[in-house]
């Protein structure tokens, strides 16, 4: 063998030898980072756990009855928490014809009922007693429709642990070091909010229709309640009071709508295909998670939607009806979409439609309640006297986070 055969033998097995030293560096510090990963993602999981079932026996908690309150059953001769009655204890000051209601509220250890009516912060109606308004509150809700997370929330403030960033793979030269990256976290602080609701009935109906009138009590807070949780969760504006929405949290992506051939989007004139497509290929490209993904879009938008499926020329049909085990239901694009009057309407004319379409992964959202109702009843309060009726007021504490703003994308 020649001598530049030798060398070129001697070369080769040396690249062998330094390639599959790197091989083995580049899997070394592969399975590390992996490890690394698969350790956060341990920990974020059992963090979810450990939120998901505390949740859960608080629900269940829910469903049973309140320490210290016997039970409302036909045996025990007790019917169940009455908003009516209630209300009319409240507003006359007297609890005579309330006892059961009267017991709950001194479980949830408020002043008690003689010293009458508490102007700073009124009886807390804990949750056992009202399942039924937080269940319809819900359903009212688009964004617990479309997947949002529920936490049953003690502490204040809620802490939710958050990657900021994750590790970073390299190629590397030979001999090269290999740059270390590390896991970093940061925290999301959820504080109480004050979400209210008010009612007015006359006297009449409440105090000789009591099924009616929780009917319409319950009916009329859940709806004013979930109406307004809907604009806290999509576009708080994080001042006056609201939370900090989906829509104005920093860090989300946002897209200009426009018509085919350019333009605004708007009242008669629909978004072209593209720009809808571009909603999913924002969290595609930032990596989103993927869980549940859905879109939620103002009423008169959906209208414009449907006019584009129709006049389009193109084999484009976004808007699909799907059979479910809850009936048929119309998706976009392939995701689940429900409107609401709770974002903004577009307009009429070469305006932007800013905030009319929100898509993402509504996983990520969480939402934070503290309590059940704080309740304040009163028939002498403004023009109640005049007219004989009752005002019924009704507060709850809340607070709304996205735990990954590159989750979400909305119209500009």
């Amino acid at each position: 063998m020649s001598e530049q055969q030798n060398l070129e033998t001697a070369l080769e097995s040396h690249l062998d030898a330094l390639g599959k030293k790197l091989e083995g560096t580049i899997e070394e510090f592969a399975h590390a980072e992996q490890t690394k990963r698969v350790e956060l993602q341990n920990q974020i999981k059992s963090l979810e756990d450990n939120i998901s079932r505390v949740s859960e026996d608080l629900v269940t908690e829910r469903r049973g009855h309140l320490p210290g309150v016997e039970v409302a059953t036909p045996e025990s001769g007790k019917e169940g928490f009455s908003m009516a009655r209630a209300c009319r204890a409240l507003a006359r000051r007297d609890f005579s014809d309330a006892p059961y209601e009267a017991e709950v509220f001194q479980a949830t250890k408020e002043k008690a009922m003689s010293s009458g009516v508490d102007p700073d912060g009124g009886y807390i109606v804990p949750e056992q007693a009202i399942t039924d308004i937080i269940a319809s509150l819900k359903a009212k809700t688009v964004a617990y429709d479309l997947g949002v997370r529920d936490l049953a929330a003690t502490g204040i403030p809620i802490t939710i642990p958050k990657l900021s960033t994750s590790a970073t793979g390299y190629w590397v030269s030979e001999n090269s070091s290999i740059t270390a990256s590390d896991l970093s976290f940061e925290q999301i602080n959820m504080t109480p909010k004050t979400l209210a609701g008010r009612v007015i009935l006359s006297n009449l109906l409440l105090e000789t229709s009591t099924p009616t009138a929780d009917s319409v009590i319950n009916e009329d807070l859940a709806s004013q309640l979930g109406i307004a949780l809907d604009v806290g969760i999509l576009d708080g504006t994080g001042a006056a009071g609201q939370p900090t929405g989906i829509m104005n949290t920093a860090g989300i992506s946002s897209n200009t709508m426009a018509i085919l051939g350019g333009g605004a989007v708007g009242i008669g004139a629909p978004p072209a295909f593209t720009s809808l497509l571009e909603f999913v290929t924002d969290l595609d490209n930032a990596n989103a998670p993927t869980g549940s993904r859905g879109w939620a879009i103002h009423p008169l938008m959906v209208n414009e939607i449907r006019s584009m499926e129709q006049s389009s020329t193109a084999n484009y049909i976004p808007l699909t009806a799907v059979n479910t085990s809850e009936g048929f239901n119309e998706t976009l694009l392939g995701f689940k979409f429900r409107t609401t009057t709770s974002m903004t309407a577009p307009t009429t004319g070469p305006v932007a439609s800013t905030k009319s379409v929100l898509f993402g992964n509504w996983d990520d959202v969480m939402v934070a309640r503290w309590g059940g109702l704080r309740l304040l009843a009163s028939d002498t309060s403004d023009d109640a006297f005049s007219k004989d009726q009752t005002h019924i007021r009704a507060t709850m504490r809340c607070d709304v986070a996205l735990r990954h703003p590159e989750s979400f994308s909305y119209s500009l």
